[in-house]
């Protein structure tokens, strides 16, 4: 994958956790959590979400961990992933 934009970030503190306290703070399941992500920094929090979805412009280590791919993000990619999810 090619990087466009740096990431930078806390020691231990990944994707996962930040969604994890989230949800612990609104006392709702990962397995109820949809996980939307393009890259190799998103795959923790793909493996926590019960549904993880990975941009069409996604690298392919993202790609293969996500449980769909959606189209690309200038494709109406998350639009799609909502319908296709019920969610729209």
């Amino acid at each position: 994958e090619t990087a466009l934009f740096g990431d930078l970030g806390v020691k231990d503190i990944t994707k996962a956790h930040a969604m994890q306290v989230l949800l612990d703070h609104l006392g709702a399941s990962a397995e109820d959590a949809i996980a939307f992500g393009d890259a190799k920094v998103d795959i923790p929090m793909f493996e926590l979400a019960g549904t993880s979805v990975c941009m069409g412009n996604g690298g392919p280590e993202a790609k293969a961990a996500a449980d769909f791919v959606t189209d690309d993000v200038n494709e109406d990619g998350l639009w799609n992933a909502f319908v296709r999810l019920g969610l729209v």
